[in-house]
């Protein structure tokens, strides 16, 4: 998975807003945007076109926009990836 990460935050703060240019295995180009939900989860926007909200271990909704299958297993790719740099964030 090829990742450009254009992170805004400082590395102790416990949630971050996070951008993510990447292509998954079957070449498609995603950018995703991720922000803390006001009620929980984190609001992921993929491609400007879907808006999903992740509650972590797979666990992510589809709320608005575009909804496939695709996108979904691409956004839990980046999702994991996202919840591992951030643990390590936090931990240093």
């Amino acid at each position: 998975m090829n990742i450009q990460d254009y992170d805004t935050l400082q590395p102790d703060d416990e949630w971050r807003n996070s951008h993510y240019i990447f292509e998954n295995g079957d070449g498609t180009k995603y950018t995703v945007q991720v922000t803390p939900a006001l009620y929980g989860g984190i609001n992921v926007i993929c491609n400007e076109t879907s808006l999903w909200r992740w509650h972590g271990e797979n666990d992510i909704k589809f709320l608005c926009g575009n909804n496939n299958k695709w996108t979904k297993r691409a956004l839990i790719q980046i999702m994991n990836y996202h919840d591992a740099r951030i643990a390590e964030l936090i931990e240093e």
